[in-house]
Formats: structure tokens, C-alpha cells, sequence
């Protein structure tokens, strides 16, 4: 088990705290005792408690027990609560564990019994802490070693534990969605469902069934997406592209804190923090009347710019090393077997213009390599596998391609590229774009910029 931090019990009755941090003490752990809602609500906000035993009725405070239970769950949703009470029923139990609590013991309470409780609740807590931890550093390890990567994760840092609602803008690929995940990963609702709904995806006339879900004559059709991430938090991608009609249904619904699934007639409240993304800035959505001006009042956003590809020249080697650990993993091939001069080559590729589109290029080219030598993989088999894709020595000789300078090199390796993918998604600009990771703007300014007919 982990160290963990002080036990914090709350009971208006001095002698009780004594008792009980008299036992706890004799076992080893370590406690602080307060006598009013208040008190003891100010230190957990300033301070680490890895467990809170709370008396349910607090005379001389402001806040009963349930009150209190509430304001501790709302600064930190993973810590264990213990409820007690000289005046406990099977209804007050059940009622404790609805609000939140861990668990519930009754007064005069036996020793062994608590002690008991405690330690069930601290190895609970250390579990998830430990999960926490592995799921955050490992899962969404923000890489940040550029000036703008460390200004998006300060920044990111700032609200991570608050309930704001977020505004994730950057280039598509940069990473917003992966960044909303992060996010959700290290908040108090991190054990709850995290969703993202591409609006960019979503037919207009079926966004209400999809938000609130359907019934018909009491029995349910389809479960809306507000009630699957009840208590998580919701990404909505693309925001931009949600009609004026029904960003209104969304300003209703935040106003009033519920909705009601179609053909449903009780209401739902909404428990759930808002994250949205797009390839624009907020202020452009709002001088361009693209987002209602009511739904950015009312959400009252947090903007954070996620930067490209492009402007994280010292992220990229650590980047380049994240991508293909992940891509040998799945292949089941040996790191050692690729070779420095193949990760060196891959860094002098200036073309890509997102994360999306660099991790697309080593899974491709890694793919096709581990699959004809998985025992040496360099920037020779990489050229080589390059040639062949742009057509060869039919097209161009390998000494000849080698031999040019870095831009006309990357020229000749574009066009072929983005001619290959226009014929495959047969002229399809849309799913072309959403395939290779570039927006459709960027898309069609570079095929003109190469001369490449799109028609």
C-alpha cells in the first residue's frame, strides 16, 4: 500500500473524535479532528485527506452531515467517506451510501468494527489512486517540451480539477480530443463514462434522439449519450458544426439543468462537464455567428489552444519514439531491430503538419517494413519503400530522388502521395481528408499548390 495522508473525522462531539483518533492512532494511522462542518471543509479544500469519518448530525454548524458530505465530494469525488450516527436506521444507511458515502457505522460503534471499515476503505482508496496514476501518466502522457506544448499543459493544469467547461480549439490532429480525455483522466469524475459525440457525424433531424435518447409509451428505444455519461464528461467535436436550432435545445438544457428523452414524460437532471472542440478559435465561432451567442454565455468557456504538429519541433522526436513503441507493440517486433538513421529520417520529413498524420505515416511505413524484414528496419528499406510508393525507378531513380534537395524531395513524395489517396477515396475530397488527417481548407490549397487536378 501507498503512504497515504491524515484520516480527517468530523463530530461535533469533542470526546468522539478523541475516541476514535485514540483507536486509529493505536493502529498507526494518522488523524486530524474538527468539530463543525465549516472548519473541517476549508482544511480539505487546502489539504489531502485519504479518508473523512463524518457524523451526520453537526449541532452548532452550519451544514448537517449529508451538507458536508456533498461540499467534500465536490472537491474531490475518490475520497472515502465513512457516515456515523447515534441515531442510525437501515433508512439513514442506504441514504449515506445514495449521497456518496463508502460506508456507514452506527453509535455507540465496536472498535474492531471501525477499525475495520478504515482499512477497507483506505486499500478502495489507494486502488483507485494507484489506477489514477497509471491510467493519467501512461494513457495521456501530454508530451511537452516546446514553449506552446507547456503553455497548453499549464493551462490545462489550471482547470483539471475545477468544473469548468472547456473549449478545446487547434488543426485537426493536433490532439484536441486526446488532450479532452487527459483531462477527464485526472478529474474528480475520472471513474465515470467519458463520450464524445462528432458532430461533424451527426444528421441533424437524429441529435436529440442521440443527446437525450427515445422511448415510446414508457419503454426505451435508445439511450441518449447525456444519460450514458451521467456523472463523466462529455466531448462535443466539431461544435461548430451543430445547427443554431439546436445549439438552442442545448442553451435550454443548461439552463434548466434537465431534459426529457423523446416521447419520455419525466425529466432527467444532467450531471456532467462539457468539453467542445474545434478547428477554430472561439472568437472567430462568435464573430461569424457560427455559435450562438447565448450557448457561449451560458457554457461560459475556458479556451485552450492545442498546438500543431508544426510548432512543436521539440516534441516531435519524443513524439516520433511514443508512436512507434505503440505501433512495435501491436506488430510484435523488436524495438532494437529500427535502426537510428530511420528515426533521424522521419524527424527531417517536414510535410506533416499534425500528430495524426505523423502517426499515420509509421503505422503505414512500419507495417509494410516489420511485414518484408522485421529483423532490420532503416532509412535505406524507408527510401526504398518510399521509391516503390511514388512509382519507382519508372518514375524516378533512387540516386536521382536522394540526390535532391529536402523540398523537392518531399514534393515529388506529396503529390504521389495525395494523387494515390484521390484515386482510392475516387475524388472524394471529404473522406479523403478525414483519412489522411489534414482539413479540407489545407487539402484543397495544397493540391492546387501541386498542380493536382481534383475533378
Amino acid at each position: 500500500m501507498t503512504k497515504l495522508n491524515e484520516i480527517l473525522i468530523i463530530d461535533d462531539e469533542k470526546d468522539i473524535c478523541e475516541q476514535i483518533s485514540g483507536l486509529l492512532n493505536d493502529k498507526g494511522f494518522e488523524t486530524k479532528s474538527m468539530i463543525s462542518s465549516e472548519e473541517a471543509i476549508n482544511s480539505f479544500k487546502k489539504k489531502d485527506y485519504s479518508l473523512v469519518i463524518l457524523d451526520i448530525w453537526l449541532n452548532n454548524s452550519k451544514l448537517d452531515g449529508f451538507q458536508t458530505l456533498e461540499k467534500i465530494l465536490e472537491i474531490n469525488g475518490n475520497v472515502p467517506v465513512i457516515m456515523i450516527s447515534g441515531h442510525g436506521n437501515i433508512e439513514t444507511a442506504v441514504n449515506s451510501i445514495k449521497k456518496g458515502a463508502y460506508d456507514f457505522i452506527e453509535k455507540p460503534f465496536d472498535g474492531e468494527l471501525l477499525i475495520f471499515k478504515v482499512k477497507k476503505a483506505l486499500e478502495n482508496y489507494d486502488l483507485k489512486s494507484r489506477i489514477n496514476n497509471i491510467y493519467k501518466n501512461k494513457a495521456y502522457n501530454y508530451i511537452a517540451k516546446s514553449d506552446c506544448s507547456k503553455n497548453t499543459l499549464e493551462r490545462l493544469k489550471k482547470i483539471i480539477k475545477t468544473e469548468s467547461f472547456v473549449f478545446l480549439n487547434g488543426d485537426k490532429g493536433s490532439g484536441k480530443e486526446f488532450l479532452a480525455k487527459k483531462l477527464h483522466s485526472e478529474s474528480n469524475r475520472f471513474f465515470k463514462n467519458f463520450k464524445t459525440v462528432d458532430l461533424a457525424l451527426l444528421e441533424e433531424n437524429h441529435v436529440e434522439e442521440e443527446f437525450f435518447g427515445k422511448e415510446e409509451k414508457q419503454i426505451l428505444k435508445k439511450t441518449g449519450v447525456f444519460e450514458e455519461v451521467n456523472g463523466g464528461t462529455l466531448l462535443f467535436k466539431n461544435i461548430d458544426q451543430l445547427s443554431s436550432k439546436n445549439q438552442g435545445k442545448l442553451v435550454r438544457v443548461f439552463e434548466e439543468k434537465k431534459y426529457r428523452r423523446i416521447g419520455g414524460g419525466s425529466f432527467k437532471t444532467i450531471d456532467f462537464r462539457v468539453i467542445c472542440s474545434s478547428d477554430f478559435s472561439l472568437e472567430y465561432l462568435k464573430k461569424k455567428k457560427i455559435l450562438r451567442d447565448d450557448l457561449v454565455k451560458n457554457l461560459n468557456f475556458y479556451e485552450i489552444y492545442v498546438p500543431a504538429l508544426s510548432e512543436r519541433f521539440q516534441d516531435k522526436f519524443d513524439l516520433i519514439n511514443v508512436f512507434i513503441n505503440e505501433i512495435v507493440t501491436q506488430k510484435n517486433i523488436s524495438i532494437k531491430n529500427i535502426s537510428k538513421d530511420f528515426l533521424s529520417f522521419v524527424m527531417d520529413i517536414e510535410c506533416f503538419k499534425n500528430t495524426l498524420q505523423l502517426k499515420k505515416f509509421l503505422e503505414w511505413s512500419l507495417s509494410v517494413l516489420c511485414d518484408i524484414n522485421k529483423d532490420q528496419i532503416t532509412r535505406e528499406n524507408l527510401v526504398k519503400l518510399m521509391l516503390n510508393f511514388i512509382g519507382g525507378k519508372n518514375l524516378i531513380g533512387e540516386t536521382d530522388f536522394l540526390n535532391q534537395n529536402l523540398k523537392n524531395a518531399r514534393e515529388i513524395f506529396e503529390k504521389k502521395y495525395l494523387e494515390y489517396n484521390l484515386d482510392k477515396f475516387n475524388m472524394n475530397i471529404s473522406k479523403m481528408s478525414k483519412q489522411i488527417g489534414m482539413e479540407r481548407t489545407a487539402l484543397y490549397r495544397k493540391l492546387k499548390s501541386l498542380n493536382i487536378k481534383t475533378e
